[in-house]
């Protein structure tokens, strides 16, 4: 590819979860490869001449240490950033993608344009009963949902309403003022399970969130993980045992707990122990008469 630019969206850079668990160094190391592979044949491969660079070789082109580049790119590949083909060559799945969409755009352009421009396709009318599938009501479907036992949630809302409670921007997740990147797959991931493993509603992890920030002085936490025992705790007092009442008594718990039950059981040893002691003082008393 002969462009001298780069298309590159800061946004998706920080958004980019695999990317964001890298160090600092291994992310400078990867826009340092990215210009390369911007250079190279084919575009999106790490390939100098044909070859792969060695290590000390990609150290001398991107201008860093050569003992760091096995722990930097290790921990680039770890995290899923790129890609290798069968040969072991690294490439970047969105710079290839990239470069497929551009051949086709300009292949479309040297025969006129998009062949699909242009092209009429026949739309039953409304009224046709006939028609196949018949007329239905279309229902919109949110980027993305959580499925929630058969209860599907809109996690873009429940998204931007937790992020609204911690303090950051709803639509992009950044908070202020320590730039914290939140909302990401992993936060929305035990968004989930809070919803799936706790029983917990919308609406009470809103809830639960503010009521947590609001104890909270020193701005928006990193990850979501920072709600886990506010919402464990939430959920522990929806499920606590209630009291059962009966009809002409007092209110009775439907089952004693284990510390109920020790208590019992040390109050009967401590009976039978005081009517040995009974028996044996009258017992002493009688041979001395």
């Amino acid at each position: 590819m002969s462009d001298p630019w780069l298309k590159f969206f800061p946004t998706d850079w920080r958004a980019d979860p695999a990317l964001r668990m890298c160090s600092l160094a291994a992310r400078g190391l990867w826009i340092e490869m990215i210009g390369l592979m911007h250079e190279a044949v084919p575009y999106g491969h790490l390939l100098m001449a044909g070859n792969s660079p060695t290590d000390a070789q990609l150290a001398l082109l991107t201008g860093a240490p050569s003992d760091q580049i096995p722990d930097l790119v290790g921990e680039l590949e770890a995290a899923g950033v790129f890609s290798r083909t069968s040969k072991g060559v690294i490439y970047s799945r969105r710079m290839t993608r990239t470069a497929k969409k551009v051949a086709i755009a300009r292949k479309n352009g040297k025969n006129g344009g998009n062949p699909t421009f242009g092209k009429k396709t026949e739309i039953p009318p409304l009224d046709n009963q006939n028609a196949k599938g018949g007329v239905k009501a279309q229902k919109p479907e949110a980027r993305s949902q959580i499925d929630d036992g058969g209860d599907a949630c809109d996690a873009d809302t429940l998204r931007g309403g937790i992020l609204k409670a911690v303090g950051a921007d709803p639509v992009s997740g950044l908070a202020s003022p320590n730039g914290n990147l939140l909302g990401t797959r992993v936060d929305m991931e035990q968004v989930r399970m809070w919803r799936t493993d706790l029983g917990l509603d919308p609406e009470t992890i809103v809830a639960v969130v503010k009521d947590t920030m609001s104890r909270k002085r020193d701005g928006p936490p990193s990850r979501f993980t920072y709600f886990d025992k506010a919402m464990q705790r939430e959920a522990g007092r929806r499920n606590e045992p209630r009291l059962v009442p009966i009809k002409g008594g007092p209110h009775v718990s439907p089952q004693p707990s284990r510390q109920d039950m020790r208590a019992v059981a040390k109050s009967d040893a401590l009976r039978d122990a005081l009517d040995v002691a009974a028996r044996y003082r009258r017992t002493s008393e009688a041979d001395w008469v």
